[in-house]
């Protein structure tokens, strides 16, 4: 019986490579790179098909707080303390933009599933809507009356979804511009937001320890967790839309189980804040970083995760992968009593002793504001270039249809 258990996630990865702390990560759409934003004002762009290879972009002048990915692949978008927002192409020679976004602090930038725009917040209080391509500004969602932490895009791109200082949840409509929701919270502010899968419903991590999950189209709250000991910072949703991950200034990340309501993992490693988490778009792998300047990337295992065998595997503290430590946790609160969470720690396993520092990080500055101004035109021609070949098309169609009658 025992052999057939579920599989516990376990440390594949670690990695080091910044000299301040890490504010955010995420995972190229393919899954073989992850881009990291640091408080050292740089992005580093992990390859983990070659290690041995890592690009470091420095063009921002202050701490970077943010960085997303445009679908395809093809763009990373920065943000940062110095006010600017950059999109460059993920490469040593590759091109950038540089849009002056704000008149304060740019904390999240957020691409739309179009890649075409992108979404911008801010300690001036206010979100911005932006269309890369011409550096264009669209339109702003400003009823915050505080900081705005994060804004994230609906995955169809319909809504936004924004986190404030003022202790707001808010949700607006792209083509309109109009706040359809808001949610408020009296204990602490919101740090973090997260979209399911499902586009209905949205996770916030919170300054007072607690992860709250609200349906968005009927304004209720769903699920609330009090799994941390100290501020969340950062949460994901599993691809499926079953699990969400979390991170805190406890130093743990935290795996839910959403249809059962319960914590099941407990992961440890990280010496100091977990600042951030992702999932890959498969859901195989998820990646943690924070204040301690560590990346680690983490094979997920939860498409083997059973809920029928939970109960039973967390009393005999089993783990079917020796690569990891695997216990039962005591909880990280107080309150969570009946915290029956396995604990999870990989200090002890190969792969967070072999420490992936071997590597070579090749150092890349933008080009100058002239050559992105160029770029920024030339991307735009090439939108209306490729208009026109798709109204050229159109015409050849019809008259193929003309000729064969």
């Amino acid at each position: 019986m025992q052999n057939n258990m579920f599989c516990d996630p376990a440390l594949e990865r670690h990695f080091t490579g910044h000299v301040g702390n890490i504010t955010q990560l995420r995972f190229s759409p393919e899954g073989t790179q992850i881009a990291t934003s640091s408080l050292d004002s740089t992005v580093i762009l992990w390859n983990l098909k070659q290690a041995a290879r890592c690009i470091r972009f420095a063009s921002h002048s202050a701490a970077v707080y943010g960085v997303s990915w445009s679908p395809k692949g093809n763009f990373i978008a920065s943000c940062s303390h110095d006010r600017t927002v950059k999109v460059w192409e993920p490469k040593v020679r590759g091109v950038s933009v540089e849009i002056l976004a704000h008149s304060k602090p740019v904390r999240s930038v957020d691409f739309d599933p179009t890649g075409q725009m992108v979404l911008t917040a801010s300690d001036d209080k206010s979100v911005k809507l932006w269309r890369v391509s011409r550096k264009q500004f669209i339109s702003s969602f400003a009823q915050q009356t505080n900081w705005v932490r994060a804004a994230k895009f609906s995955p169809n791109g319909k809504l936004i979804a924004t986190v404030s200082d003022d202790k707001s949840l808010r949700i607006y409509e792209v083509a309109t511009g109009e706040c359809v929701r808001i949610f408020t919270e009296e204990r602490a502010s919101p740090r973090q937001v997260a979209w399911h899968p499902w586009g209905s419903m949205v996770a916030v991590a919170l300054g007072c320890n607690r992860i709250k999950i609200f349906d968005v189209m009927n304004s209720q709250l769903l699920q609330l967790y009090v799994v941390h000991s100290a501020p969340v910072n950062d949460l994901a949703f599993h691809p499926s839309g079953n699990f969400l991950i979390s991170g805190s200034d406890d130093k743990t990340i935290r795996i839910l189980d959403l249809l059962e309501g319960r914590p099941i993992y407990t992961l440890t490693g990280h010496t100091d804040a977990v600042n951030a988490v992702a999932f890959t778009q498969d859901g195989k792998r998820f990646a943690t970083a924070g204040s301690d300047r560590q990346l680690l990337i983490w094979q997920s295992n939860l498409h083997t995760y059973d809920a029928s065998q939970f109960e039973e595997k967390s009393q005999s503290s089993s783990c079917c992968d020796s690569s990891s430590t695997s216990k039962l946790s005591q909880g990280c609160n107080s309150r969570a009593s009946n915290d029956m969470s396995i604990r999870i720690d990989p200090r002890e396993s190969v792969a967070y002793q072999t420490l992936d520092e071997n590597f070579q990080v090749l150092d890349v500055s933008m080009e100058s504001e002239s050559s992105s101004s160029h770029c920024c035109s030339c991307a735009a021609q090439l939108e209306d270039i490729v208009n026109q070949l798709s109204q050229i098309d159109v015409r050849l169609s019809r008259l193929e249809r003309f000729h064969l009658t």
